[in-house]
């Protein structure tokens, strides 16, 4: 099998900076991690963690801090209300969704709608920079703190965003500042070396603490907290974790917990427990331990001790999350190495990490079979790539390529190797020098053929390359964008594009028309190349007529709005809501379109006859990619979040005879595996098999039962061919498909040989394309981390 081995996709995630877990009283629990780049993601905990949607961010919107707000309690309540209706306006708004706000390194406030993932509502703060926020307990009040030193209160009861009033203005930026959970006093960490405890109803400070300083420099208070009992937990820029007493405005215990700078610090929400992270990449956990007086039963107030410590990260932690609560029981870190990290909290430091792939699960790479292009997309910028040719090898040469060879990236940005995928899957060797003589002549190169630079003031949410290689399509939240691509007059093997302002002329005028908002969440072409789908950002399902081009004709020819809560005839349904459309795909014969959105409905469109065509029965879990067969063009695949699939007939409207025998899939090793499916390929040689892949792993699964299988055949040849330790990796693998046919489950094969896989696909017969890039490449892209010499090293 000929493989394209790529490195050339330098995608650099942007830096976590902030992150926050939704409240407790919220039904669905979701983690929110803010990036530099201004990107949020929304993440679903359940299911080991998901990457659900991705609100885009833009240029100089950093997100520095962001908050879950959701009302618990009935506010402006009148005497003349009965009790059903005050308890009914509660279950309304405990009901309601919980609402998002963030702030960076600019004097405003964002409230965003996670829906439509756009700026819903905004609020200048008048005093600069918002270096951090905080919500009370019942979701009523929100506290900034300002470049100018004050503390500005927010209320936000009632799906409000208004200015309330602003406290005492003290010298320096206020850098951290939290509620007390009664919400009768507000914490806040300074420039100035203090912490100050806020009377929420006076705006004056009660209590004024001093933290440790070093000669005349001030120590930086980056982060407060405040615990069930009233005690101040605060973290500076001496690496010093300091509990006070709030009501006496005095130090309790004192712990030099870092060596640098402490960046985050979380409470659990008894109070009994608090994490702390920073500069130094430690992540600390303490308890309080109770102590008992001469040996006697009464005990006093407890210490807190550290009872352990790890180090999950390549560089600075910036952030943390913390949710105690069973059904979670979570503490996620981020910071400058891009990388999430997950672990249980209860158990901690016990148990293993859950590391979570730092990169987008869709749009990041398109694939031109025909012209063997490859299109990369950035944050503002998209790339085409020419991909290289290789030496044809003998059939004696194939079969000595066993095993992928890894090379320094630094030296080749594309390997193109023959390897013989199925022993692969059936047993890998593990050395990575002993075939680099098995790799074929490369012929040419591959080549960037095209590099396409866009106005940074939006982060692209969706780009698309058609099969023919002649349209780019590029559409951010404000914004869709058609490009015509054409061959250099002037340059041999590069590219040219030209922007079709009649598409988009077309597009605004009916958008205009139906008085929706611009802009759009994906963006796909037909494999005919003839029709353009555009998913906008109310989730309005665009049909777009591209054959009349050259006559400046763009004609809309369907729109469809299931998602939006319409039925097939664009009337409103009362139990149906709107939801964000999350993924889409196309059939290779071009004639079915599938989509699916955040609420776990799947919809199936024909193209031909432009109808709504089936919703397909709706999981309890979560999807997490749809595939069309390219040889079976009727047949879905749809991946949930636990790993398990099923095939859909679109066409008979049922699940297909090897789906239905093989419901049961809690006992494959696809569904043991940590990353959740990315997506679905197909080799045009082995019609009968799949191939799922996500960060870390490629799985092909055999969709029919015959007799003698693949894996037992090419066991038989690795007999002949190589050397015992092979054979005895080969023996393993077919020993365990043997039980595994015994208990009636599939038949899958796992390989684990390729770094962060961003995109796998088949360019022909046994031709793949493999699109990494591996951690250490995005790790020499980052500053130098904090380092510490020892003694003795």
């Amino acid at each position: 099998m000929e493989v394209h081995r790529c490195r050339f996709v330098e995608y650099q995630p942007a830096a976590i900076n902030a992150l926050n877990f939704t409240p407790p009283t919220a039904k669905q629990t979701r983690l929110a991690v803010g990036r530099a780049n201004g990107n949020i993601e929304i993440w679903d905990p359940a299911q080991r963690y998901r990457l659900e949607k991705t609100i885009p961010g833009g240029k100089d919107l950093s997100v520095e801090t962001l908050v879950w707000a959701h009302q618990s309690i009935v506010v402006d309540q009148d005497q003349d209300d009965e009790p059903e209706e005050i308890e009914h306006e509660l279950e309304q708004l405990l009901a309601a969704p919980p609402r998002l706000f963030s702030s960076g390194l600019n004097p405003y406030i964002i409230e965003w709608d996670t829906t439509s993932l756009t700026a819903k509502k905004s609020v200048d703060s008048n005093g600069g920079a918002v270096w951090c926020l905080a919500v009370n307990s019942t979701g009523t009040r929100l506290a900034a703190g300002c470049e100018d030193g004050c503390i500005r209160l927010f209320n936000i009861s009632d799906g409000s965003l208004e200015y309330m009033r602003s406290f005492e203005s003290q010298k320096g930026r206020i850098l951290s500042v939290a509620w007390s959970p009664e919400d009768d006093f507000i914490v806040s960490g300074g420039s100035d070396s203090s912490i100050r405890i806020w009377n929420v109803v006076t705006g004056r400070a009660a209590q004024r603490m001093t933290v440790n300083k070093v000669k005349n420099d001030h120590t930086l208070v980056w982060t407060v907290a405040v615990l069930k009992d009233k005690t101040v937990v605060s973290g500076d820029s001496l690496g010093n974790l300091m509990f006070w007493d709030a009501e006496r405005g005095t130090l309790k215990q004192s712990h030099k917990a870092h060596g640098a700078d402490i960046l985050s610090v979380v409470t659990s929400r008894s109070g009994d427990q608090v994490f702390s992270a920073g500069v130094d990449r430690k992540l600390n956990c303490f308890r309080k331990v109770q102590q008992q007086r001469n040996n006697k039963n009464t005990s006093t107030a407890g210490n807190w001790v550290n009872i352990g410590s790890r180090r999950y990260h390549w560089h600075d932690i910036r952030a943390l999350a913390l949710d105690d609560r069973p059904s979670v029981n979570s503490i996620v870190s981020g910071g400058v190495d891009v990388e999430l990290v997950a672990c249980p909290a209860a158990e901690f430091p016990q148990l293993i990490q859950n590391r979570l792939p730092p990169f987008p699960h869709k749009y990041l790479i398109a694939l031109s079979r025909s012209q063997k292009l490859i299109m990369s997309t950035f944050f503002n910028s998209v790339s085409l790539w020419q991909l290289g040719k290789g030496k044809k090898r003998s059939k004696k040469q194939n079969t000595r390529a066993f095993g992928f060879v890894s090379i320094k990236p630094s030296k080749f940005k594309l390997n193109l190797t023959i390897i013989s995928f199925k022993k692969i899957l059936a047993g890998p060797l593990d050395s990575t020098t002993k075939y680099h003589n098995d790799l074929p002549q490369m012929l040419e190169p591959h080549q960037l053929v095209l590099d396409l630079q866009l106005k940074p003031d939006c982060n692209i949410t969706s780009s698309a390359l058609s099969e023919n290689a002649e349209w780019i399509s590029v559409a951010d939240i404000e914004n869709v964008r058609l490009f015509h691509v054409t061959k250099s007059d002037t340059t041999p093997g590069q590219l040219n594009v030209k922007k079709d302002r009649a598409f988009e002329s077309a597009l605004n005028e009916y958008l205009q028309k139906h008085n929706a908002s611009s802009g759009a969440h994906h963006v796909l072409f037909t494999p005919g190349s003839d029709k353009l789908i555009v998913v906008t950002a109310e989730s309005r399902i665009l049909i777009i007529d591209l054959l009349g081009w050259k006559e400046g004709s763009f004609e809309i020819l369907r729109e469809f709005g299931h998602h939006r809560g319409l039925d097939n005839e664009g009337r409103s349904t009362d139990k149906s809501k709107v939801a964000t459309v999350i993924s889409l795909a196309v059939s290779a014969d071009g004639q079915w379109l599938s989509t699916a959105d955040d609420d776990n409905r799947i919809h199936v469109f024909n193209l031909d006859s432009l109808k709504h065509h089936i919703k397909l029965p709706k999981s309890s879990i979560p999807h997490t990619a749809l595939s069309f067969n390219d040889f079976r063009p009727n047949e879905l695949c749809v991946a949930l979040a636990s790993n398990e699939f099923y095939i859909y007939n679109v066409e008979t409207k049922r699940l297909t005879d090897w789906s239905k025998a093989h419901t049961d899939q809690s006992g494959s090793k696809l569904v043991e595996q940590r990353d959740r499916i990315r997506g679905m390929t197909y080799n045009p040689e082995c019609p009968d098999k799949m191939i799922l892949y996500g960060s870390t792993y490629l799985a092909q699964v055999k969709l029919s039962d015959t007799a003698t299988s693949t894996t037992e055949k090419s066991a038989k040849h690795q007999k002949r061919k190589f050397n015992e330790d092979t054979l005895k990796e080969a023996d393993e693998q077919n020993k365990d498909n043997t039980e595994a046919k015994k208990k009636g489950s599939m038949d899958v094969h796992i390989a684990h040989k390729y770094q962060q896989i961003l995109y796998c696909g088949f360019l022909d017969h046994n031709s793949m394309v493999m699109i990494e890039r591996p951690k250490f490449s995005v790790l020499e892209k980052l500053p130098p981390s904090y380092y510490k010499a020892q003694f003795g090293t």
